[in-house]
């Protein structure tokens, strides 16, 4: 998976929760994702997604949440660390 700019969808105000912390906070402080052929892949503006915040992501808890969500995970660990270090540049 090669994402070489990330663009955020929120709105300014919109709630949202977190899947693996059930923490509710503003949108723009969550990492939105979506399923796209059994891979994990940041949010690209169309299709159903998901939110985790920022301090759930590298929790094993959350890894164990999401390979549910994407129930073909295939290097889910990798991508998941990807991801990560993507959101934080």
């Amino acid at each position: 998976m090669h994402v070489s700019k990330v663009t955020r969808y929120y709105a300014t105000k919109s709630v949202r929760m977190c899947v693996a912390c059930r923490q509710r906070d503003l949108q723009k402080n969550l990492i939105r994702f979506k399923v796209l052929e059994s891979a994990l892949q940041l949010y690209d503006g169309s299709g159903r997604s998901f939110y985790v915040c920022y301090m759930c992501l590298p929790q094993r808890k959350t890894q164990q949440i999401i390979k549910r969500i994407v129930k073909k995970a295939e290097n889910l660990q990798e991508q998941i660390e990807e991801i990560a270090q993507i959101c934080q540049k």
